[in-house]
Order: structure tokens, then sequence, then C-alpha cells
């Protein structure tokens, strides 16, 4: 046994002669290599220089400057005009920590690289208080050879993990967190954390609810619709962007702020730009009352209000001019549904989800139109004007029988519909609402508060966004 000793002891003599020979690779040497041996050789003359030994060892390492077995943190400063190579030393601490049972627990570890240590990690080796010399860190008792084995078999795991990260990064230092995290994806202890879902899944999620909204006859379906519509816009910019998987918690103000700058670079209005930033807004928001996540970082985020434009709307001379033109069936259809709508103030999706129950006729025999709006949450009440009854009994009095187009072509019509009755106007089939509004101010001198009540508005304070009082309005008003 002595001379397994004396050759360890030899190992030991030449690294001390020239340490750095023997340091140009990685190494992971700490006193319990040199003296893990029976109590009955602790108290020999070879013990003790080898412990002797091994100081000088560790005093010679330290005053030149080479980082080993020691506390120097990795920040600290070098001396100037010295260069270092990262020389990554790594040692065990062993503890035997208490289990619910008195003097029974298990032996945990701590791995320490340059002075930097980890979390502690279980050995798994269970053993009695009695059985662990905490001063030399080695076992003791009759089970000692056994346990031995364990540990060494623990710090063979680690130390194949360690050579092979300072083969992959030889000028690099090493850190015990990324040996610990090598260690449990080899060994399938990944820890799962709760997952957080992406942004495109929690959409999905918000449409597939107000699907069952519209179900329950508690929302529209074209409001629906109108968001999915948005969507499919927001997953165009993800893609495009690579950020398809980004997560629910990672929308944040960076995030606003380009997605802002893509739209306007894609040429979309002001007032587009805001609905969409809302509606992620509102996704952010959906997915904290869901519990996905506790960020509400984007909630601080300011939408900035589009700046209010001179309305554009069609005057009843102009929807007349359009009106004798000789169009085409699908222009036709187009200026029909316009004109209705002009003379109703009736949005698209409320048109497109009028029924049968929306028409109402009082005892003068006047045909109502009088429905919920979901967007505000209001009674929309109006009257059919001779222009609008006329449609109406066009398409055989009968509401299922209205023309109905999507927004995009009604829109893409409108546009050539002007174009050939040479009105230079931008026109969007929303202005029809805007039309209404313009010609109820305007022209009938109608009251604010009982336009608030045919259109369907909370307050009056969008009255601004739809209508401007003219000059001729004012001076009608004032002098007569």
């Amino acid at each position: 046994m002595q001379a397994s000793y004396l050759a360890r002891f030899f190992v030991l003599y030449q690294i001390f002669r020239n340490p750095l020979k023997y340091l140009k690779k990685p190494l992971y040497l700490q006193p319990r290599h040199f003296f893990n041996f029976t109590n009955n050789f602790t108290n020999t003359f070879i013990f003790r220089g080898f412990r002797i030994l091994f100081g000088l060892y560790q005093t010679f390492i330290i005053s030149s400057h080479i980082i080993v077995f020691t506390n120097v943190k990795k920040s600290a400063t070098p001396p100037r005009n010295v260069s270092y190579t990262p020389i990554n030393m790594m040692s065990f601490y062993y503890w035997f920590r208490e289990g619910k049972t008195k003097d029974l627990g298990t032996i945990y570890c701590e791995i320490r690289v340059d002075g930097e240590k980890s979390v502690p990690i279980s050995t798994k080796i269970k053993l009695n208080r009695k059985q662990w010399n905490p001063k030399e860190q080695c076992f003791q008792g009759k089970e000692a050879a056994k346990n031995q084995k364990l540990m060494d078999n623990h710090e063979l795991r680690f130390s194949q993990i360690f050579n092979q990260i300072g083969f992959e990064k030889p000028n690099e230092p090493i850190r015990p967190v990324e040996i610990l995290e090598r260690h449990r994806v080899a060994n399938g202890l990944v820890r799962k954390g709760k997952r957080v879902p992406s942004f495109i899944d929690v959409f999905k999620e918000f449409i597939k609810d107000q699907y069952l909204l519209v179900k329950a006859e508690k929302l529209k379906k074209q409001s629906v619709v109108s968001r999915e519509s948005k969507f499919q816009t927001i997953r165009i910019y993800l893609v495009q962007k690579q950020l398809e998987q980004i997560a629910i918690d990672e929308i944040d103000h960076v995030f606003m702020e380009d997605f802002k700058f893509y739209l306007k670079i894609s040429k979309y209005q002001e007032s587009t730009i805001e609905k969409y930033l809302f509606l992620i807004k509102g996704i952010v928001k959906y997915a904290v009352s869901k519990g996905y996540t506790q960020d509400r970082k984007i909630e601080s985020y300011k939408v900035e209000k589009a700046k209010e434009k001179d309305p554009v709307s069609l005057t009843q001379e102009e929807m007349d001019k359009v009106d004798a033109l000789d169009l085409s069936d699908k222009h036709r259809k187009t200026f029909d549904i316009y004109r209705f709508c002009a003379e109703t103030s009736l949005s698209f999706i409320d048109y497109n989800t009028l029924t049968e129950d929306d028409i109402v006729i009082d005892s003068d025999e006047t045909v109502w139109i009088k429905l919920g709006r979901d967007k505000t949450d209001t009674r929309q009440r109006v009257p059919l004007n001779e222009k609008a009854m006329s449609i109406f009994k066009r398409y055989g009095s009968d509401i299922y029988l209205l023309p109905k187009l999507s927004n995009t072509k009604l829109n893409k019509y409108i546009k050539e519909i002007a174009k050939k009755a040479k009105i230079n106007k931008y026109l969007t089939f929303h202005t029809s609402r805007k039309s209404f509004v313009d010609h109820s101010i305007n022209e009938l001198d109608i009251p604010e508060s009982t336009i608030q009540a045919m259109v369907g508005w909370k307050d009056s304070r969008q009255l601004s966004r739809y209508a401007r009082v003219k000059d001729s309005t004012i001076k009608k008003q004032f002098l007569k």
C-alpha cells in the first residue's frame, strides 16, 4: 500500500518541480485525491508529508498568478501588461445533509471551477452521519469502499463533461452552471418549467373564444372575421421577422414600435394602425386573464391616437350623380349597398349581420332599423327614408335578399365607381357612414343627441371624426 502512495508522491513532486508543464491542460485536483485512505495511515509520516507538500504546491501556484483552488473572483483586475490564458481547475466539495430521520441523510456535492460554485446537487449516496468524514472529505466505516466507488463514478461523469467543454473551448473559462446543464441534458433531467405559449397560439385561442361568443349570440360574427383578417396581417409580419414562435410575454414596447413602423411603410392609414396596436394589447390582456403570463409591461405602452383629418364623405348631389350612371351589375350592387348605408348610418358589420328581427314597423307604418351595436354596446335606431326604402323594395323588401359583398371588394369597387363618376375623393366603404353624419348635421340640422341615437354612439365625441360643421351651416344657423 505504501508503494502506491510513494508513486503518488512522485507524481506530485514532478508537478511541484515544473507546474507549467503539467498545467497546459485543465486539471481537477483536490486534497482528497492524495490522502483518501484508511484512518490507520492518517498519522503516518508520509501522510503528513503529503499535506505539507500539497500546501506548498497551493502556495506556489497562487504566487505564480495561476488560479488554482483559490477564491479569486473572475472579475478581479489582473496586473497591467500581463496576459492571462484561462486555466480551468475543477474541484468538488461534499457535505452531509440530514434527511427526515435523525443522523440519516445524503451526500451533496458542489462543483467548483476557479472559485465559482454550482448549485448543490445530490450524489444519491445515502448513509449514516458517522460514515462521513467532513474534514477529510472521505467515507469511513464498513461501506467506505462501496460509497467511494459511487463517488468516483459521480466525479467521472462531471470530469468527462469538463474535459469535453475544455476541448471545445480551449481558451475560454468554464462555468459550473454549464457543466451542470450538460449533465442534466445528457441524463434527461432538464427541469420543465411552465411553458409560456406563443403569441400566435394565444391569438388562435382568442379567436376560438370569440366564436363561442358568436354561437351564444353575444357577439356578431363579422366582428370576429375582422379580427381574423388582422391576425393574418400580423402573422405575415411575424414570418418576415422570423418571430413565429415569439412568446406572449415577449411582446413589449420594442415589438409594438417595430410593428407600427412595418404598418407605416406598408402604407396603412393611421386609424388602421391604431386598431392593430389596440388589438395586440387586447391579446396580451387576454393572455394575462388566462394565466399564461403575469408580465404587464405592455400595459404602459400608449397607442398614439390617429391625427384627425377632414372627414371624407359624399354629398346627396354626388350620390345622385353616381346613381344616374349606367353601372355594371357588380358596381350597381356595390353602390346600392353604399347608398343604403349612407341613408341609414349602418356600418359594414351591422349591414352584413342584419336580420328580420332588426326591422321594426311602428303604428304609423314607418319602417325602422333597430339593433344593438357590439362595438359600443348601445342601441341604434334609424327610420328608413324614401331613398333607403326604394333600395329595400328593389330587392323584394326582404332583408335577406339585400346584396352582400366582402369589405375588400366594396372598397375596390367604390373607388372604381368614383373614378367613373369623376369624383376626386379617396373613398372607402366606411365613408358611407360619414356621409350620413355629414348630411344630418349640415343639411338636415339634426341635433347632436339625435344623431348620436341614430348612429349608435355612447357619446358625441366621435362627431368630429365623422363630420365637420360647414361654413354654410354656421351662416344658416346664425343669420336666420
